[in-house]
């Protein structure tokens, strides 16, 4: 076999070259390979865009297997039985109805003498003003209890009916939580109501709205044309106004209620012969406030405290001001416009502006009342008014009379000084009290 001729060193060069070659093109067909066979990687925003469209999606996907319950109206016939029959309401036993389960819809009764226990469940509306969440038209004997209501124009409304009881009930976000129109000897009583318009009477006379908790409203208890109810013992805070009285309400008692942080606490608007007692109000704009001809009022043993205005009066003649506290406001008692009111035994206490003010008020009687430490006693303007109840009967006190009567002297161990209290120029205090 001939021997095989060595390769030169140009040839050995050329060699080495091709294999080079040859590897970096099986090398660069690989790579591309491994390209193809790779998952895309998108650019953020697209990634984004591909979650958001895949949320819709599967949400159009969810909307078409699970649409939203449709609002339903219920009804408990006059006959006891429930409509629809798919309702969840039983009849637990003869004219006692309960829940089953939350609901979003309305309920209407149409049977008298009947229980309607929500069992602590949902009745959800669907915020239109017109819907109503329990509606009795023309009903009698009827409970509501243990039901929270939202969202609906009216939570409860009770039209022409009467002799019902609305119970322990939470209600909120509904525009009037619970209306009364032309109904009466009804009992609203330790419900739980938020937001919005708390309690409104129209109409509606010989209620009884107690132990009520009220709270963040735009209204409290608001009545209008209503007489001889009872709005006792209930807790308003946090709302524009507590309790209003208007358009003729008249002997109704509004008495033991705790207010507090709302903008006005008590009012009174065209309405007479109301009693007003024993209240308890603190922090706000105004305490209790009479106006447009509101007459012939009773304002006893009131609580007012940390308020601008303790008192006030704006032509409203011939009331009853008696036994009140009022301390720590700007201004005590106001009276503007109005003639003929009695202010008696009242402690009116650390007023920053003055106690008393008579703006334009004639004939007022101002007597017995205790006016310590005001920063101006009293204030009077075109106002002929009567400060003391003659003697031995006595006038005020006042804390600094000592201080502007230095000589003064007790009449005979009367409790009466011997040198009237100045009010204005013309008008005095003839006998003003030793002691408060």
């Amino acid at each position: 076999m001939p021997k095989k001729k060595k390769k030169s060193w140009k040839e050995r060069q050329r060699d080495r070259q091709l294999k080079e070659q040859n590897a970096q093109q099986s090398y660069q067909l690989k790579r591309e390979q491994a390209k193809k066979n790779k998952p895309r990687k998108w650019p953020k925003g697209k990634i984004v865009v591909g979650i958001i469209i895949l949320f819709i999606v599967l949400g159009s996907y969810l909307i078409i297997q699970n649409p939203d319950t449709p609002f339903t109206t219920m009804y408990i016939r006059s006959d006891g039985s429930i409509d629809p029959n798919t309702a969840p309401i039983i009849e637990l036993a003869e004219n006692n109805y309960a829940l089953t389960d939350d609901i979003y819809g309305s309920i209407v009764i149409e049977k008298d003498n009947i229980v309607l226990d929500g069992a602590n469940h949902l009745l959800n509306g669907n915020k239109k003003d017109v819907s109503k969440g329990i509606e009795l038209n023309e009903k009698s004997y009827v409970t509501i209890k243990n039901l929270e209501i939202t969202n609906f124009g009216s939570g409860i409304h009770v039209f022409l009916s009467s002799n019902n009881i609305i119970s322990q009930n939470t209600l909120s976000n509904n525009n009037n939580n619970i209306l009364l129109d032309y109904s009466s000897n009804n009992e609203i009583v330790k419900n739980n109501i938020s937001t919005q318009y708390g309690l409104t009477l129209a109409s509606s006379s010989d209620n009884r709205i107690s132990e009520n908790i009220i709270e963040n409203c735009e209204g409290g208890i608001g009545i209008s044309y209503s007489s001889n109810n009872i709005i006792a013992e209930n807790q308003l805070s946090n709302s524009l106004s507590g309790i209003g009285l208007a358009s003729y309400s008249s002997n109704n008692s509004v008495s033991g209620n705790i207010i507090s942080n709302c903008e006005g606490g008590i009012a009174l608007s065209s309405s007479s012969e109301n009693l007003i007692l024993e209240n308890e109000l603190a922090n706000g704009l105004g305490g209790i406030g009479l106006s447009s001809f509101s007459m012939n009022n009773s304002i006893f043993r009131n609580q007012i405290e940390y308020v601008d205005e303790g008192i006030i009066l704006n032509e409203s003649p011939s009331n009853l001001i008696t036994g009140n506290l009022v301390s720590n406001c700007a201004a005590g008692i106001s009276l503007s416009y109005s003639l003929n009111n009695t202010i008696n035994e009242n402690d009116v206490m650390h007023s920053q502006q003055y106690g008393i003010s008579l703006s334009f008020s004639e004939g007022n009687y101002v007597f017995h009342n205790v006016f310590y430490n005001n920063n101006n006693q009293v204030y009077s303007y075109d106002s002929v008014s009567y400060w003391d109840n003659g003697f031995p009967s006595g006038g005020n006190y006042w804390s600094d009379y000592e201080e502007k009567y230095p000589m003064a002297e007790e009449i005979e161990s009367s409790g009466i000084w011997n040198e009237p209290y100045q009010i204005i120029e013309s008008e005095h205090d003839n006998f003003p009290l030793k002691n408060q």
